[in-house]
């Protein structure tokens, strides 16, 4: 089956825009937005861009414990809306995470929970958030995890079957890591918990 996986995407969550805490999409990322919030250390006052912002609630989470400039995106022009609505302290664009509208060297912090798995282009998208990232900055991702490999594999054949909110793959740890190797990022922090595997990131160059 033949996917445009941002159409999809952006098809889907604009649907659900509205509800999205209410349902099985929000549901489970509210553990991805909770482990982020109790792992990652924030500095005052930095410049930190939500990648897969949905409607807001993760930087409004995280901005309870430290104050800083935030700004989210979305494939999701609905979804966009009802973040600004909800947040309006922040500044939220609909954009593909592969070709984001932001100057060079622009965010301190970039975080993408539960939404890699999403991007058609992985590759396309760690390029284009080095190029966004400051070069002190930390980029954090938060995906699926699924250990065992057969499981994932059949999991994944089901998706590229049936899936229609644009999901491409769940990646395994060595997946990861090697797209990280190749885009030329270091691993700061590695932590696997239950379904979360969780990394941050620094550009080597």
């Amino acid at each position: 089956m033949i996917h445009n996986h941002e159409l999809d995407s952006q098809v889907y969550y604009d649907k659900v825009a509205r509800k999205f805490n209410r349902t099985w999409d929000g549901f489970l990322a509210s553990f991805f937005k909770r482990f982020i919030v109790k792992n990652l250390e924030l500095t005052e006052q930095s410049s930190v861009l939500d990648i897969g912002c949905a409607n807001g609630t993760l930087l409004d989470m995280l901005h309870k414990k430290v104050e800083f400039y935030g700004t989210g995106i979305d494939i999701s022009p609905e979804m966009v809306k009802v973040a600004q609505e909800l947040y309006p302290e922040f500044n939220f664009f609909a954009a593909s995470a592969q070709t984001m509208p932001f100057p060079d060297e622009a965010f301190d912090l970039m975080i993408c929970s539960a939404s890699f798995h999403h991007f058609p282009n992985p590759a396309a998208f760690l390029t284009e958030a080095k190029r966004v990232l400051r070069p002190d900055g930390r980029l954090v991702i938060a995906e699926i995890r699924i250990p065992v490999y057969d499981v994932r594999k059949v999991y994944n054949r089901h998706i590229e079957n049936h899936s229609t909110e644009g999901d491409v793959k769940v990646y395994g740890q060595n997946e990861l890591l090697d797209l990280f190797k190749q885009a030329d990022f270091e691993v700061l922090v590695h932590k696997n918990a239950l379904q979360i595997q969780y990394y941050e990131l620094k550009k080597m160059r």
